[in-house]
């Protein structure tokens, strides 16, 4: 009972911060674009999609870095005020209990991403879905699907809300 405890904690302090894919974005991500009114259509085609799962990628990995290191300046920074997280315990947390239960993380010895899709997408929104598996330092896996959908305010990407579910 213990150990599940303690993956449940470790995993909900993680909750926001996860990612394998270390690409850099889109060479091509300094192109004009198009005009406002066509930005949602745009978001749809396959290479403006495939740029913004980069980018929210990239996001993930610099936040999952963050979370490992217990850097909660960090993480504020790209939470959004109305957060609101549920673990895979089923535990919720809006942003202030996130950032307050944040420590240096001392029990996993490597995590990746994989099968990251981005789910849907607009012009101020997006969600992005994938599967996080972590392996702790006494040798135990984990796998979870987890799901964050970002809002972009004052042109930035901000995570609004993430849903854990423990895979078996």
């Amino acid at each position: 009972m213990k150990s599940i405890l303690a993956f449940a904690i470790v995993f909900a302090a993680l909750s926001l911060c996860n990612l394998s894919d270390k690409s850099k974005p889109d060479a091509n991500s300094n192109a004009p674009q198009p005009p406002a009114s066509n930005r949602s259509e745009a978001t749809d085609s396959g290479t403006d999609r495939a740029a913004l799962t980069v980018e929210l990628m990239k996001l993930e990995y610099e936040l999952t870095t963050a979370s490992f290191n217990g850097d909660i300046s960090t993480l504020a920074s790209y939470i959004a005020d109305d957060y609101s997280g549920t673990g895979a315990d089923g535990v919720t947390q809006n942003k202030n209990q996130l950032l307050s239960s944040t420590k240096p993380d001392k029990v996993t010895k490597s995590w990746k991403i994989t099968d990251g899709e981005l789910v849907s997408a607009t012009e101020d929104s997006a969600v992005l879905s994938y599967i996080q598996n972590q392996t702790l330092k006494d040798g135990r896996t984990f796998r979870a699907r987890v799901t964050d959908t970002f809002v972009k305010r004052n042109g930035r990407w901000l995570i609004k809300s993430e849903q854990q579910t423990l895979m078996r």
